[in-house]
């Protein structure tokens, strides 16, 4: 596969973001299609498990969020949000394919801002237990609020740009027209380098200043969840496909595997910080 190719991806799995370069670009084995008013549903296993992490997900905000005494417990509860309308974002734009062309593109345009916004929210939540600001209050909000919404503008536009040519600087050529390395970049590379600092930021606070073992179990547990997930998303989707005569793809356990890492890391958070307005005990604090 060439670097910044995304004709491989796309033919493999089912990625919203390959809605950025055509009006239907399915999979070579896709699931069967229901037609529903004016949209065609593409992937019931994914709509179930996506619905149900949804709500676990709203669940592990609302908890985290009553946990006044707990250490960036307003940063977790905003990580949870954004990953919530990830979710949500996932439904209706990997889900579901419409009748307009520009709606497909639009939403696969929302979901790779998105995607690329969560990491970098969860890259700088990595750094709240470093206490640069202190936790919970105006500037440690706002700071991951307004850059969040820095990036998911700016590559929104990236996004949109490629799928529609705004200002033709990013749209692949007609004779390459799944090539972008720019967006390859930051819709694939960028996630893990994000994912690499939050898990070594958060190593150092376990290590060096707790000096505490066992959270790391959590925290290493997310990042297993969520290495599987993209080797049944994007090497494995095509055989799980196929084997199941089109009943099931990589997309439905990429989704409950990233929903499983996400929660992983909850669980990872409330093993590190103690509450004393809840039943939790044995928590470390930073």
């Amino acid at each position: 596969m060439r670097y910044g190719d995304f004709l491989s991806l796309c033919q493999r799995s089912p990625l919203p973001v390959c809605r950025l370069f055509g009006d239907v670009v399915l999979p070579t084995c896709h699931l069967n299609p229901y037609e529903a008013s004016d949209a065609f549903f593409v992937n019931l296993p994914d709509f179930v498990i996506s619905i149900i992490a949804l709500l676990v997900t709203l669940y592990l905000g609302f908890r985290a969020h009553r946990r006044l005494d707990a250490v960036g417990r307003r940063e977790i509860a905003l990580l949870l949000t954004l990953f919530s309308i990830c979710l949500a974002l996932n439904i209706a734009g990997a889900d579901f394919i419409y009748l307009s062309a520009k709606a497909n593109r639009w939403l696969g345009v929302v979901n790779t801002a998105l995607t690329i916004s969560f990491f970098w929210a969860l890259m700088l939540t990595g750094f709240v237990g470093f206490q640069i600001m202190a936790d919970g209050s105006f500037a440690s909000i706002l700071s991951i609020v307004v850059s969040t919404a820095i990036i998911f503008i700016g590559f929104g536009f990236m996004a949109a740009d490629t799928a529609f040519g705004i200002s033709s600087g990013l749209k692949p050529k007609a004779s390459d027209p799944f090539y972008s390395p720019g967006l390859f970049t930051m819709y694939l590379v960028f996630p893990l380098v994000a994912l690499a600092v939050y898990i070594v930021a958060q190593s150092i606070i376990v290590i060096k200043y707790l000096a505490v073992r066992l959270p790391l179990i959590w925290l290493f547990s997310s990042l297993v969840c969520f290495a599987v997930a993209q080797v049944l998303l994007f090497v494995a989707s095509k055989k799980i496909c196929t084997g199941s005569n089109s009943k099931i793809d990589g997309a439905f356990f990429a989704t409950l595997l990233d929903s499983a890492a996400v929660f992983c890391t909850y669980g990872f958070w409330t093993s590190i910080t103690e509450d004393d307005t809840e039943e939790y005990e044995g928590g470390f604090k930073y």
